[in-house]
């Protein structure tokens, strides 16, 4: 998109930057995801492929244990990057995914923030939480999903 170099001048500094978001969207930080545990868990490395099939089927970790994931609201930036990279759903279908897998047995909890997440882990050692990278703490372990954490090259869990 070109634009004329006599709008350019006469634009203020905030009218560039109206621009910007008119032409690139918001300026809204990127929601990368991190796979967390409690601080020395049994694991802290997953291929997204097990992930998947844990989180969509089987609803157990290979050595036989119920899986409690915890994560916030669904239809959050977050959330849609898992739903939509990790588990290739709509934000509507991880939401329905959710409620199906919770009639049985508890799977997933949702809360409020990513602070209450972390919390939850501290009462429930063998689950996970999916939180914002600018969340994790000392507290934790993050997990490495196909060889890679959050922040790096090809992060499967990386919002763009």
């Amino acid at each position: 998109m070109k634009i004329p170099r006599k709008l350019l001048s006469r634009m203020s500094r905030y009218g560039l930057v109206a621009l910007a978001v008119i032409a690139f969207g918001s300026f809204a930080p990127a929601a990368d995801v991190a796979l967390v545990s409690l601080k020395n868990s049994r694991t802290a490395a997953v291929n997204s492929s097990d992930l998947v099939k844990i989180i969509k089927t089987t609803h157990k970790w290979s050595d036989g244990r119920d899986l409690l994931v915890v994560l916030t609201d669904p239809s959050s930036p977050e959330m849609r990057v898992v739903a939509e990279k990790l588990l290739s759903l709509t934000t509507g279908d991880f939401r329905r995914s959710i409620e199906a897998a919770n009639r049985g047995r508890v799977v997933f909890v949702v809360v409020a923030s990513d602070d209450e997440a972390l919390k939850m882990l501290q009462s429930n050692p063998g689950a996970v939480a999916l939180v914002n990278v600018y969340s994790i703490n000392s507290s934790i372990d993050v997990w490495k999903i196909d060889g890679r954490l959050p922040l790096e090259h090809a992060y499967l869990l990386h919002s763009q």
